[in-house]
């Protein structure tokens, strides 16, 4: 038992130490992803990908959510460029997907993604755009739609949670995030076969994980986990519900009828109280743009005609 006490107290809990002063030190230069390519801008660089032979004013902006990136909207975002007629221009946000991973940890949160998000966009030209948020995403094209209010026409959210408390944030999360023992942790982040069921969280019980569900997970650091709280700094605030509600400009909300992430019935009733009617998506989860791709399209391509 002695010897077991020395182990810890000498060996184990020291390369904890060192392990979590590397891991929480980790950055990560912006690169191609997702067959994206990379706008360096003041600040984080960001990943994006543009669809559609349309001008950049009027463009359609895609944002996806937590721990997801551009892929996530592979089957959404040609067919809308198709039906529209309008550029699509999907984007990884801060510490996701292929765009930079800084140490600053303002970058991750709400007012740190909207600028980021404002910023590539002057870059590209882009004005009058629909912001399309999935998830957190959303949350960062309502901070977006504040921060620049004549960049934005109108807005689209997918299961983005309406009010403080609103979602299941999941043991694996919290976990990965407690001091030292989270950095521990967050290495098991490249086994498949523990995120899975995190992962599948994000989508009905009966579809079937993506394998670029696993890879957009994998590209971020420990400090992208832990630090990507846009959601809950915005709620903190008031309900996005209502801050949605109070933008002055055309939103649509849509939700999978059978998410349990940010749960439909508790969402659908906060925005209804803020007088906003949900557009619910029967048979999806947490990600309908993933699972009924093809509903996500003409829902936006009316809202937007």
């Amino acid at each position: 038992m002695r010897k077991l006490l020395k182990l810890v107290v000498f060996i184990i809990i020291p390369a904890m130490l060192v392990n979590a002063w590397f891991v929480s030190r980790q950055t990560r230069e912006a690169a191609t992803f997702g067959g994206g390519r990379v706008v360096s801008v003041t600040g984080p660089d960001l990943n994006v990908r543009e669809y559609g032979t349309g001008p950049a004013k009027g463009a359609i902006v895609l944002l996806h959510g937590y721990a997801s990136s551009i892929e996530w909207w592979a089957d959404v975002a040609p067919q809308l460029a198709e039906k529209t007629g309008r550029k699509v221009i999907a984007l990884d946000l801060v510490g996701h997907g292929g765009s930079e991973s800084p140490l600053d940890s303002d970058a991750y949160g709400a007012q740190g993604q909207s600028l980021a998000v404002a910023r590539a966009l002057a870059s590209l030209k882009a004005k009058d755009v629909v912001l399309v948020g999935h998830s957190m995403g959303g949350h960062v094209a309502t901070a977006v739609a504040q921060r620049e209010p004549g960049l934005v026409d109108r807005v689209v959210v997918i299961d983005t949670f309406g009010a403080a408390g609103l979602r299941d944030r999941g043991p694996l999360q919290e976990a990965t995030c407690w001091p030292v023992v989270g950095e521990a942790l967050d290495r098991a982040r490249s086994i498949d076969e523990v995120t899975k069921s995190s992962l599948q969280a994000g989508f009905a019980a009966d579809f079937e994980v993506p394998t670029f569900a696993y890879r957009s997970l994998k590209q971020m650091t420990h400090r992208g986990v832990c630090e990507s709280t846009a959601g809950d700094e915005m709620n903190e605030k008031r309900p996005v519900a209502v801050q949605l509600e109070q933008l002055g400009k055309p939103v649509k909300v849509i939700w999978g009828g059978r998410d349990t992430l940010t749960p439909t019935a508790a969402n659908v009733a906060a925005y209804e109280n803020a007088g906003l009617t949900p557009e619910i998506v029967q048979g999806a989860g947490h990600s309908p743009q993933v699972e009924a791709p093809d509903d996500i399209v003409g829902i936006i391509a009316d809202f937007v005609k």
